[in-house]
């Protein structure tokens, strides 16, 4: 510990960022943690899984059965993770429900919620220097952003909506492209949004790894002109 005589040659500049230092080396969730690692190691296959975007995933959209194979595994897992984004997307729309929204918004309000939250939630790790869950709140919102694209891109079919729904709801995105003129490139809209997600997805996790097992084993530069006080 230092002693009250080192604190008195700090400067408020020099205690603040000391305090800051402290702060962070004591945190549960900092990265150089066994098990931020080992979770991350956990999390690998599903990141895969979920960049591939093949059939499987395509299935866990509309409630197929799902099978005790690594993509019934991973369909499971994204199943938990979608369910709860979902009620997130509808409360969306619902709250254009009760203040009456023009039928524009209301179709991009639970888009605009469903990735909303995780932009607010790596806003509020990142202000709060908490880089792991910033990473972590990166791969949320690439999640979202992976099924808003496979929604765009059946945007033709105005019929053709998540399982959940039925009677006579109408797709978001047919509206919305058709509002906006541009409903004869929904594939390409869909191809870039996928693109973006995937970048997201990949770079996220990527991050992840590197402040997980390289940043923290490198020995830390001292700034120039810095004292050096006894521990």
């Amino acid at each position: 510990m230092r002693s009250y005589k080192d604190y008195e040659k700090l400067s408020v500049k020099e205690m603040f960022e000391q305090s800051k230092d402290e702060k962070n080396s004591n945190t549960l969730t900092r990265a150089s943690d066994m098990g931020v690692r080992v979770a991350l190691m956990l999390l690998m296959p599903y990141i895969f899984w979920l960049s591939k975007y093949n059939e499987a995933y395509v299935s866990t959209i509309h409630n197929r059965q799902i099978h005790l194979n690594f993509d019934g595994i991973m369909q499971a897992f994204h199943n938990l993770i979608s369910n709860a984004n979902m009620i997130v997307h509808e409360s969306g729309h619902g709250i254009c429900y009760i203040i009456s929204c023009p039928q524009f918004i209301t179709a991009l309000n639970g888009t605009l919620f469903q990735l909303a939250l995780p932009v607010f939630f790596i806003y509020y790790y990142y202000r709060r220097s908490n880089m792991t869950l910033v990473g972590l709140g990166g791969i949320w919102f690439a999640q979202n952003l992976v099924y808003v694209a496979w929604y765009m891109s059946y945007a033709h079919d105005p019929r053709r909506y998540p399982f959940f729904l039925g009677g006579d709801a109408i797709h978001d995105f047919w509206y919305i492209f058709s509002q906006l003129g541009v409903l004869e490139y929904d594939w390409l809209i869909a191809g870039i949004t996928r693109f973006i997600a995937v970048s997201v997805l990949l770079g996220s996790y990527l991050y992840l790894l590197y402040i997980a097992f390289l940043k923290n084993e490198k020995p830390k530069r001292k700034k120039r002109g810095q004292k050096k006080y006894e521990q």
